[in-house]
This record gives structure tokens, sequence and C-alpha cells, in this order.
């Protein structure tokens, strides 16, 4: 163990010798950097949140203002006057069904594109990664669906959606190649079926980056707004997203309301983000450096 008394001497010593203890100009330069970018995110959070908690009477005299009185029953206000119950039920079942349905289709198309079992499968995995820079085709989906007599309806959000397996499978090849192939041939041996392999053995494996793909599948649908506008016009089965558009719509005038939706949809969102970025950023650049 080190004492303090020997911490102290090497510091010492070192400032003695000309060394600057302390943070560089470039550290400093760069905390400060982040400092100015967290505020630029945090003082539009607050000022959503104090409006949220005003009265229509305080928000029209002091926009700016501390909340006084504090109006909590603004939310329960906006949460039925919004209808968000059935928003939330309908975002919570393409959620949960999204991303289970495209972790099962994604793990199933990288496992193969990783261990390279077909013929040219540089190819489709340069033509999954095109589906990341390209823009989706919104115009023929929409007549793909109307052909299929899916527009309207919750099956078609959900396939839509689970054709997005682009950044998924990205994610995943790379882990799958860092499983040693040995684990493969012993299966193979012992005479393991290819379906029983890859979900008892490869996706036990994969749970770090089957956690990481779960959670930006997660953020990505509930956020989607232009999918529900276009493919679900019928109010009943719209996602949180387009409720809260069409609650905009209908109270325009009552912005303290509106402030509190807006933190009622955005709230589940912004607390699975501040418990789960590291696992996000550390299994997408994980899979990038390891692919």
């Amino acid at each position: 163990m080190i004492g303090e008394d020997t911490v102290d001497l090497a510091v010492s010593e070192r400032r003695s010798a000309g060394v600057r203890v302390g943070l560089r100009p470039a550290t400093l330069a760069a905390y400060l950097v982040l400092a100015l970018l967290a505020l630029i995110y945090v003082i539009p959070l607050a000022f959503v949140l104090f409006v949220s908690l005003m009265s229509s009477r305080q928000f029209a005299l002091n926009a700016a203002s501390f909340p006084d009185p504090i109006m909590w029953s603004n939310y329960p206000t906006a949460w039925v006057k919004g209808t968000f119950n059935i928003y939330f039920l309908n975002t919570l079942l393409y959620t949960f069904t999204i991303v289970a349905v495209t972790l099962v289709i994604s793990t199933l198309a990288s496992f193969p594109i990783a261990r390279g079992h077909l013929r040219g499968t540089n190819v489709f995995y340069l033509v999954f990664l095109s589906g990341i820079l390209l823009p989706a085709g919104i115009i023929p989906q929409f007549f793909i669906l109307q052909q299929l007599g899916l527009f309207n309806t919750q099956l078609g959000y959900i396939l839509l959606w689970c054709s997005r397996v682009a950044l998924p499978i990205f994610i995943l090849t790379g882990f799958i190649k860092t499983i040693p192939t040995e684990l493969d041939d012993a299966a193979a041996i012992d005479g393991c079926p290819y379906i029983r392999y890859v979900f008892q053995i490869i996706m036990p494996l994969l749970k770090p980056a089957l956690s990481v793909v779960a959670l930006i599948l997660a953020i990505r649908v509930w956020n989607d707004i232009i999918g529900p506008v276009i493919f679900l016009p019928s109010r009943d089965i719209k996602p949180i997203s387009a409720g809260l558009l069409q609650f905009f719509a209908e109270n325009a005038a009552d912005w303290t309301l509106i402030a509190a939706a807006i933190l009622i949809t955005a709230s589940p969102l912004v607390l699975l983000y501040v418990f789960a970025q590291r696992y996000i950023i550390a299994g997408v650049t994980g899979g990038a450096i390891k692919g």
C-alpha cells in the first residue's frame, strides 16, 4: 500500500523539478466544452420541467420564473386528457415485440455471416450495412403495406420495424467473430442441431451484445414519429410519440399541459439512457472494433 507521505513526497518532488501538477490546458478546455454541452441539454429540460409545474396564468405572466405554486395536477390532467394510457400500452406492445423478434432475426442472420458459412457472405454483410447509410424507402413501404392489407395495422407496423436489421447485424457480427470456432466443431461432433446450437450456445454468449441491441432498438421505436404518422392513422393504435403530436394539435394553447405531456413521454427514455448509456457506447464501439 502507498501511504499518504509517499504521495506527498512524490508531488513535492515533481513540483521541485519544475513539473506542474494539475490539469493541462487541453484537458481543462475539454472539460469546459463538455460542461457547456451539458448545459445546452440540461437547460431546455429544466425549462420544460418548470413550465410543466406552472399554472397557465403564471406561464402567461412570466414563463422564465420558478413555479409558484407547484402544479403537480398538470401531470394527471395531461395523462387523462391525452388518453396516454392507450398510447403507452401500444408503445409497450410495439417495443417489446419488435425488440424480441429483431433479436432473433439478427442473431440467425449474423451467425452465418460471421462464420462465413455461405459463399459471398461479405457481399451480404455489405448489403446489410448499406441499410445503415441509406434512408428508409417510405414510399415503397407504404405501397407494400397497402398491397398486403397491412396498412394501418399493428402487425404491419411491427413487421416494418422488424425488417430494419442493419445495425443489429453489424453489432452482433462483430461480437460473434470473437467467439472461438472450436465451439462450433465441438457442437457438430456431439450432433447438436444448428438452430439449437445458435439458441442455446451462441445467444447466451451474446448477452452483452444483445442487451446493447435491445436498448438501441427500444430507444428508436419509442422515439419513432414519422412511421406512426404515415402508417398508423387510426388513433387507437398510435404509439406514445404520435399521441404526443396529437395532444399538441388539440391543446396548442395550453403550454403547461404540453410540457407535462412531453415529460410523460420522454421520462422513460431519459431514465433508460441514464442507466444504460455506458453499455450502449461500449457495445457499439466494441462490436465495431472486434468486427
